[in-house]
């Protein structure tokens, strides 16, 4: 029988299908529990309210209780856990955590440390620092406690900031870019490079919608990312995968973050290795092992978006079947889901031959969500009224 892995995050349906993928029978623990994840995990289990977006140490500690009793040999953590090295510690200490253990998520994810070991090492990124500039234009305000951009914004006079998760960084130029790797504690494999779709929504200008790979890069590029994430390595003797978020203009390369545990760009690379994405990470981490060379890489790219509601929902039968339907469409709420505005509703996915392709076949997947939800919902109501005139 095949062993038995948890994945834990906000959301862990990337993390539940890359285990399936790698081989494993998966208990998967989040606040969403939708169709994809049910459809692939043995079991679901809750540890948070997905209107809150946070997970719950107590209930994270009883699921992993209650995975560890039924044969889970170790758990994954993903989204959800940035900046909250209490909640790996208190999971560690009821299954073996496969990845970066607390201390070291903790050191990357603290601005003061991360930065200054990017100075140290001489790995270019932006001007950071961790007081309010004297004067805030041309700033941004971030919050390493948080993820996909959502804590990032303009810099204003009136900040005031006593949390030490939160510092300052220069805006700098080129496009945003992310690298998946994995590593071994002292070296690393670069598994692609992504372009990644930033965007403004609800009045947060950086928002983090998904991303699209592998993208080619210029030799030089690749030479001199390799060489950062193997210094990187060894300095915070990183495991498992990881992912590095940059800024690339032209050739030059300014590191921006680093996400100490899988990022979203998993979803990208389903047979990039020969034993799958989680194998790698799960042998890297706990045994010290990097994988083979990755296999060829397909002809087509691949990318996936976030569908985030513009409106409130109340998601029924009808509404959760048409996406269903779509076999681009994941993450896909069950029925009697509430989803307020600003929320995710939805992934879609798409493929084709280069980035613009595959990025403008996204863009027409994410307008055709709300359409097919409203129509779904209008035949529902048209239905309803048939059967009440009946039924006089």
């Amino acid at each position: 029988m095949p062993p038995l892995l948890a994945v834990a995050g906000l959301s862990a349906r990337m993390l539940a299908e890359a285990a399936r993928a790698s081989g494993y029978r998966v208990i998967a623990l989040d606040l969403f529990a939708d169709r994809d994840t049910r459809r692939v995990a043995e079991v679901c289990l809750p540890i948070g309210d997905a209107a809150s977006l946070v997970i719950d140490g107590d209930a994270l500690v009883d699921a992993l209780g209650r995975a560890r009793t039924a044969g889970a040999q170790a758990w994954v953590a993903g989204s959800g856990f940035d900046g909250h090295p209490e909640l790996l510690a208190a999971g560690q200490a009821v299954l073996p955590l496969a990845g970066n253990p607390p201390e070291v998520a903790a050191r990357v994810r603290d601005p003061a440390q991360f930065y200054g070991r990017l100075a140290a090492l001489g790995i270019p990124h932006p001007q950071t620092r961790c007081e309010r500039p004297p004067s805030p234009r041309g700033w941004l305000r971030k919050n390493a406690a948080s993820s996909g951009g959502w804590d990032v914004r303009a810099a204003r006079p009136d900040d005031a900031d006593a949390e030490s998760s939160i510092y300052y960084q220069r805006i700098a130029a080129g496009a945003p870019m992310s690298a998946l790797f994995v590593a071994d504690g002292r070296r690393s494999r670069l598994v692609g490079v992504n372009m990644q779709i930033v965007r403004p929504f609800c009045g947060r200008p950086f928002v983090f919608h998904g991303c699209i790979g592998p993208v080619g890069v210029a030799p030089s590029v690749r030479c001199a990312l390799e060489a950062m994430l193997d210094a990187l390595v060894a300095d915070f003797g990183l495991r498992g995968l990881n992912g590095l978020d940059f800024l690339l203009d032209d050739d030059e390369i300014r590191v921006i973050e680093l996400n100490p545990r899988p990022p979203a760009s998993i979803a990208l690379y389903p047979d990039a290795l020969p034993e799958g994405l989680l194998r790698a990470h799960v042998e890297a981490s706990l045994d010290g092992r990097l994988p083979a060379p990755e296999r060829h890489a397909a002809a087509d790219m691949r990318g996936f978006e976030t569908v985030f509601a513009q409106r409130a929902w109340s998601v029924g039968a009808p509404e959760s079947a048409v996406l269903a339907q779509q076999t681009w469409c994941h993450d896909l709420p069950v029925s009697d889901t509430s989803i307020g505005r600003g929320e995710p509703l939805c992934t879609v996915s798409a493929a084709g031959g280069n980035a613009d392709e595959v990025e403008a076949l996204l863009s027409r997947r994410r307008r055709q969500i709300p359409f097919l939800m409203e129509q779904a919902n209008e035949r529902s109501s048209e239905s309803a009224r048939g059967r009440a005139l009946e039924c006089q």
